[in-house]
């Protein structure tokens, strides 16, 4: 709590005015630790042999819930990602005064994460939970990160191998929602009855989804097609050349930059214009 508020004086990782202890306690920490049952929630990795849960926190800003809950599962490795890299050095070093040493900080957006071969290698298909908080609308939080989460396999040859745990979404949002999202919500939870405190206490709900589900919202509401997954500075190629190929031009936008080009004449609006000299 110390270092939280005395970072939030420099940084402002929330706002100043309502950060007290008694609000970061009530509306981050509480919050934050309250997803332990539903992050552990039919996980079959509690044997020592077995491996860690790999949990990814997108959005996480001032490292909330992410920082909190990997103070208290020491035995799950966390990836805390935002694209404010100021917020992650206070992340980070908060982690490194805490003694917390299962965290990693990712200094980018989301989608940038698996953009090349090495990042697909690291990411793609890699985590069992993703955790989010109220970062943006949930059908595009749904295009950004369902790359990450594992995929449910199939044993194989038609075995009775065990496999993975197919990933999950952990999402604290308050307020209505799609009913794209509706549908395919898998557990709704109030963090009031989380924490066992007075209903009506917070409108917030800790909702979960499952992969394949978190992918269907990203395509059921065209957010995956927005998304340019090539990494910093792409375009959409395949668009573009459908577009010149059906004879389409994209509508510019007035005052759009345009490449310059020499052979075309400059429509200035003075082509009579005479120079005198005194």
């Amino acid at each position: 709590m110390e270092q939280y508020l005395s970072w939030n004086q420099r940084l402002n990782l929330i706002s100043r005015k309502d950060c007290t202890a008694e609000v970061v306690y009530h509306r981050h920490i509480l919050p934050s630790i309250a997803l332990i049952p539903l992050v552990l929630k039919n996980n079959r990795n509690d044997d020592a042999n077995t491996s860690p849960l790999n949990i990814v926190d997108v959005g996480t800003g001032g490292g909330f819930p992410g920082l909190p809950l990997a103070l208290l599962l020491p035995n799950c490795q966390f990836t805390l990602v935002d694209s404010i890299q100021k917020k992650l050095v206070a992340v980070s070093e908060m982690a490194s005064e805490l003694d917390v040493q299962n965290v990693r900080i990712h200094c980018g957006r989301c989608e940038e994460m698996y953009s090349g071969r090495e990042g697909r290698q690291k990411h793609v298909g890699k985590y069992d939970v993703c955790l989010g908080r109220s970062v943006t609308a949930l059908p595009r939080f749904c295009a950004w990160m369902y790359p990450l989460l594992k995929k449910q396999q199939e044993p194989k040859d038609g075995g009775l191998d065990e496999v993975d745990d197919e990933g999950r979404l952990i999402y604290i949002i308050g307020g209505e929602l799609e009913d794209v999202v509706e549908s395919r919500i898998q557990s709704d939870t109030y963090l009031d009855e989380l924490l066992h405190r007075e209903e009506g206490t917070s409108d917030k709900r800790a909702l979960i989804f499952m992969a394949k589900d978190v992918e269907e919202i990203a395509v059921e509401s065209g957010e995956k097609d927005k998304i340019v997954r090539g990494g910093p500075g792409k375009k959409n190629s395949s668009r573009r050349k459908n577009d010149a190929s059906s004879g389409r031009r994209k509508n510019e936008a007035k005052g759009a930059w345009q490449k310059k080009t020499n052979n075309v004449k400059k429509e200035r609006g003075y082509d009579d214009f005479q120079r005198y000299e005194f």
